[in-house]
């Protein structure tokens, strides 16, 4: 439906340009920009913000990351040294429960971080702004005002 209108309005009004705003999903300052008057493709990328602390902090999950298999790993080999403990009557049932309890404790932390290091992965992206469309950019903000800081504001229109 809404592609009928859109066909409509360019039968009705063939002098009329449509222009995309384009917003940042992150603050922070700007180091690389595309300039006016420049033809982009869809995927092309108009916009880098620094983001060298999202990349520290994903350099740091990561490492926390291995931490946290080292651990699990350690307590899947100390659940599996109680099993065969019990198994030959030397390890009680209840060393036995706690063994299991920690392997899965340990298992649970090393889900939550690969949940979390997804998750930075994401929020990485959000530091390139790409061209949704193709197009031209008609403008960018001038230099004076490369730092893009808590309020959202227009970084580049494509028409």
């Amino acid at each position: 439906m809404k592609f009928n209108h859109w066909l409509a309005l360019g039968l009705f009004l063939p002098g009329i340009t449509l222009a995309l705003d384009i917003y940042p999903q992150v603050s922070g300052s700007i180091v690389e920009m595309t300039t006016p008057g420049k033809q982009v493709n869809a995927g092309d990328i108009l916009v880098k913000i620094d983001d060298r602390q999202a990349q520290l902090k994903l350099q740091h999950l990561e490492i926390t990351g291995s931490i946290k298999q080292q651990a699990f790993e350690d307590a899947l080999l100390t659940l599996n040294q109680t099993q065969e403990l019990y198994d030959r009557m030397v390890a009680s049932h209840r060393d036995l429960d706690i063994a299991k309890i920690e392997h899965n404790a340990k298992k649970r932390e090393h889900d939550v971080h690969n949940v979390l290091i997804k998750i930075q992965t994401i929020e990485l992206e959000k530091y390139q702004i790409k061209s949704p469309i193709s197009g031209i950019v008609k403008e960018t903000p001038q230099l004076r005002n490369v730092t893009n800081i808590a309020s959202p504001k227009v970084l580049v229109v494509i028409e």
